[in-house]
């Protein structure tokens, strides 16, 4: 009786610890499962990333962030940039159920430098009618507010073009919808730079509709040297103050430098828009140090930023600005990012 008592026992307790162990989650997929989709490497001998062409079935399905240039993988002297900051993801990019802690939807199942525009014509256009998402489509207006983070069907999103060589990739997409009067010609292009341990992101859009493009651009900069964020210096060229105060155990601003006191824990979001600058292009310049390992990124960019956000969770760190667009029908904006990298020892 003992030995039958005794052998119960560590069943029951062999099957309680199979039960603790977190089972899959119907409807979702492993963050390494990103890799499946097609995808190119570049390099050029420095510096690598892997990037993800637009397109039906491809990785960037949802409504939020810019079909073209997403990147992952920026590596550095071994140094990963921009992994996964998620743990699952949802494997239909309409589905816009809910699902546990650290399972992203197809609006946010990204990483690395991934860009939105603000949606243009939402308001005009009263309910059912069209609006225009830069670097996406058109879509139809199915709510009183704009929410950029449910997936909507696109009605409309043009023709794209994907070229990439060894060291770049190149973005090019044609819009014309004649029945919202919105039209463009977006070309986007990532480039590893010979010899450097550089990257720079350009841009070229033309509005080639009727109706005036007015919006706002960011890059999330999804961030991933230092989960955590402990021990993170962020600078600028001019003296930070935040909108809504951070969390004083964890983020302490000082000057034009922002400091990580502690691990952000779990569950724990930081948060908040940045002032200080103003409408100088020197002004979009920073740099992101980890200065316990040494590695970290500068950003420049060649136009002023018209607004700045700063969040962070324990998987990730990004640093938001803006930029500011206004197209009159025939008008072209060209802007650039530049990203340098350094690690150990090494300056900005």
């Amino acid at each position: 009786m003992k030995r039958a008592a005794l052998a119960a026992a560590l069943l029951m307790g062999a099957c309680a610890n199979a039960s603790a162990q977190p089972a899959p989650v119907p409807g979702t997929q492993p963050a390494a499962e990103i890799e499946n989709f097609p995808h190119v490497d570049i390099s050029n001998g420095i510096l690598s990333a892997r990037v993800f062409p637009p397109g039906k079935g491809e990785l960037n399905q949802g409504s939020r962030f810019d079909h073209a240039g997403v990147v992952f993988h920026i590596t550095y002297k071994g140094q990963d940039y921009n992994s996964y900051w998620f743990d699952r993801f949802v494997t239909d990019p309409m589905d816009n159920g809910k699902y546990p802690p650290a399972t992203e939807h197809s609006c946010c199942n990204m990483s690395g430098p991934v860009e939105e525009f603000s949606a243009v014509g939402f308001d005009e256009a009263g309910m059912g009618g069209r609006f225009l998402k830069p670097g996406i489509g058109i879509f139809k207006r199915t709510s009183d507010r704009y929410d950029q983070f449910p997936t909507l069907p696109v009605l409309n999103e043009g023709t794209r073009i994907f070229q990439s060589s060894k060291t770049g990739a190149r973005f090019t997409q044609d819009l014309k919808d004649p029945e919202s009067g919105y039209g463009y010609r977006y070309s986007k292009s990532v480039q590893l730079v010979p010899g450097k341990p550089q990257m720079i992101i350009s841009h070229v859009m033309t509005n080639t509709g009727s109706k005036p493009i007015v919006t706002e651009v960011f890059c999330h900069n999804f961030l991933t040297i230092n989960p955590g964020s402990e021990n993170l210096v962020i600078t600028a060229p001019f003296a930070w103050s935040a909108v809504e105060p951070f969390q004083p155990e964890l983020v302490k601003l000082d000057g034009n430098t922002i400091r990580y006191l502690a691990p952000i824990p779990k569950g724990v979001t930081t948060q908040s828009l940045l002032t200080g600058f103003g409408d100088k292009v020197s002004d979009y310049d920073f740099t992101i140090t980890d200065t316990k390992t040494g590695f970290g990124q500068r950003i420049r960019a060649d136009a002023p930023p018209s607004k700045i956000n700063m969040w962070s969770i324990a998987a990730t760190y990004s640093l938001e600005p803006y930029v500011a667009i206004s197209l009159k029908p025939g008008e072209t904006k060209r802007w650039t990012y530049t990203y340098d990298f350094y690690g150990p020892g090494e300056k900005p």
